[in-house]
């Protein structure tokens, strides 16, 4: 029986440490320091042999000048599609062999779905796979991937095992070039005498399966659980150790789920894919802007459309905007998708540039489809919202806004404005006001009509909004006294 030593671990960075401590020295975490009791390595395992190299020869040890290598399949012939447009763009143009990728989510969300649908279109396309579960039988992947249309059953190989070794093996004699593994923290090595799913037991799970990914070149796939702050579970070493960390989540509108990049080393990060989930597995949304539009009631004043960016991405939404009169000396301020100290912020600025008073009001603002906007291009749109709301008119239906909103009311240019208003224009707007800074750039777009402003006292300007906020008529005052006021 192998030796053993003992070590303290981390499980919030994987430090190792001689003794125990109350406080981590490396990222400062309290009370997350662990005793665990690992294999003490022979002189054998710290050979070239035991570090996963055995089937490499002298020359491949030897170090090489960077001038003798090749792209080494990173170009775009080589990879490999996971059968979703969507999903490719996240994980940069699709599979590339001789990675470890580290998929996580929270418990039913549909990662075992989406990754035996991207086996399925893997598989079709005549590659082995293989499929590694610690937590379901075969039966049951069976019936779930005849239920999803999966056809190439028989290049799909399943192995139902928790036993780090067991699964490495299959790994040599299968041949995949493609591996699941559902999930890390269900798998243990008999090296290690701790318990599966704790910090060094997945530390070396996930270390046996880096060493398999670059020396047989496939590609690897690990299952991670969550923890209740939605991270993966396990040290952050983990998240150094892969080449590519994706989550898997529900969208905050419901119905969707999104599949976003958060580290990849081959490809672009914090990219969106939205799917949803059907009788038959999931199903790419192309269009979702589309989706959180199709609602959005017209000629209601309070409501316009905000354009914003995941990654590359563009979505459009519906940000609404409602005042009442306050009955108490307080007036509230309920805020929903949006930090509510930005919206304070820009009432501020409507009352000081354009002299507009919230202060006998209530106003409630969300996001309409229950997305969470962060970026400053949502600014503008937001002070338009409320404006509207206050002054009871609407915003027309085929206008888009957008900028960043500084302190003296003057609008600020954004990124990615040309990928916004392809993206309104694929859902029938055709009119947009943009920062003058950002014109050049939307001039590239054919089929808006542009207008740009520099200041939001242009803004009531285009919009032929009056020029003073007059209060509103009561139920015991006439209102034709006010009709001149625009109300």
């Amino acid at each position: 029986m192998a030796k053993t030593t003992t070590t303290f671990v981390c499980q919030e960075c994987g430090a190792n440490f001689t003794k125990w401590s109350g406080k981590c020295f490396d990222c400062g975490a309290w009370n997350s320091i662990s005793e665990f009791k690992v294999a003490k390595p022979t002189k054998g395992d710290r050979s070239a042999k035991g570090l996963g190299a055995g089937e490499l020869n002298a020359g491949d040890l030897a170090a090489k000048s960077l001038s003798e290598f090749d792209e080494n399949g990173v170009g775009k012939g080589t990879r490999y599609s996971s059968g979703f447009s969507e999903a490719d763009r996240v994980l940069g143009s699709g599979f590339l062999p001789g990675s470890l990728l580290l998929v996580g989510g929270e418990p039913g969300i549909g990662k075992s779905t989406l990754l035996l649908q991207f086996l399925g279109a893997l598989s079709a396309a005549g590659e082995d796979c293989l499929y590694i579960s610690g937590e379901e039988s075969g039966a049951q992947v069976s019936a779930r991937a005849r239920r999803l249309g999966i056809t190439a059953l028989d290049k799909l190989k399943f192995l139902s095992t928790a036993s780090l070794e067991t699964a490495l093996a299959a790994v040599d004699t299968t041949a995949a070039k493609i591996v699941v593994v559902d999930s890390v923290q269900t798998l243990y090595s008999d090296a290690i005498e701790s318990a599966a799913g704790t910090v060094s037991q997945v530390r070396e799970i996930t270390q046996n399966f880096l060493r398999a990914a670059k020396t047989k070149n496939i590609i690897a796939i690990l299952v991670g659980h969550v923890t209740k702050e939605g991270t993966v579970a396990g040290p952050r070493l983990l998240e150094h150790m892969v080449d590519g960390v994706f989550y898997f989540e529900m969208a905050p509108s419901g119905g969707f789920r999104l599949l976003r990049g958060q580290k990849n080393r081959f490809g672009p990060t914090h990219e969106v894919a939205v799917f949803e989930m059907g009788s038959h597995g999931l199903r790419q949304v192309d269009n979702p802007s589309a989706r959180f539009l199709e609602e959005r009631a017209k000629d209601t004043a309070g409501s316009s459309v905000v354009a914003h960016l995941e990654g590359s991405r563009p979505f459009l939404t519906e940000f609404q905007s409602l005042t009442q009169k306050c009955h108490s000396g307080f007036p509230r301020r309920t805020v929903q998708g949006v930090d509510q100290n930005r919206v304070s912020v820009l009432l501020a600025v409507i009352e000081r540039s354009l002299r507009y008073s919230f202060s006998d009001v209530d106003v409630y603002c969300k996001v309409a489809s229950g997305a969470r906007l962060e970026e400053p291009a949502a600014d503008l749109p937001v002070l338009t919202s409320l404006l509207s709301a206050a002054l009871d008119k609407p915003i027309p239906s085929n206008l888009i806004v957008m900028g960043e909103v500084g302190l003296g009311g003057e609008v600020r240019g954004v990124p990615g404005v040309g990928a916004r208003l392809m993206e309104a224009r694929s859902v029938g707007i055709d009119r947009a006001i943009v920062p003058a800074s950002n014109l050049k750039e939307a001039k590239e777009v054919a089929g808006i009509r542009l207008e740009s402003i520099s200041n939001i006292r242009q803004l009531k300007e285009l919009l032929a909004w009056p020029n003073k906020m007059e209060k509103r008529p009561s139920k015991k005052e006439d209102p034709s006294q006010f009709e001149d006021l625009g109300f």
